[in-house]
């Protein structure tokens, strides 16, 4: 089956604008948060079915690399691929794009499915696996970025 990922598009809104001219660091977070909630909607956990079988995604940890500035008004596009998953956990990594396709940043993640009900970890409910395993065949990483698993540190000379 032929790799194809899901896309997120939005635009630059002038609010997301900061002091320096560029899209704010923390909007970039809710570009790639925005974009996990289509995805997973894509996936069929949307709102409503959130709401009806009292199951969701939560976010356990998460790391944004900034490439390129992005300015007002400027249309981007989010690629989702998938890296990894268990039962009850999903490994993704998203690219943000400009335009031009230059990556201007990337997003790695660890999401947890949750019953909501009871608020502890649970796998995930059959319909949605069959989407999530589905989407791995087509949509799993093929080659590893620079950037997945990239660690914060200061190189020594």
């Amino acid at each position: 089956m032929a790799n194809k990922l899901y896309e997120y598009k939005t635009d630059v809104k002038q609010v997301w604008v900061d002091h320096n001219g560029h899209m704010n660091d923390a909007e970039y977070n809710r570009v790639f948060s925005d974009a996990t909630d289509a995805w997973l909607s894509y996936l069929g956990l949307d709102k409503q079915t959130i709401e009806g079988i009292g199951y969701t995604v939560f976010t356990l940890e998460n790391h944004v690399m900034y490439l390129k500035e992005i300015k007002v008004d400027e249309v981007i596009n989010v690629s989702v691929e998938l890296v990894d998953y268990d039962a009850k956990r999903l490994h993704v990594f998203m690219t943000l794009s400009d335009e031009v396709k230059d990556r201007c940043a990337t997003y790695e993640v660890m999401l947890m499915g949750m019953n909501t009900v009871e608020n502890q970890p649970e796998a995930f409910p059959t319909d949605i696996r069959q989407s999530i395993d589905e989407y791995a065949q087509r949509a799993s990483i093929q080659i590893q970025p620079k950037e997945l698993g990239h660690l914060i540190g200061i190189k020594k000379k």
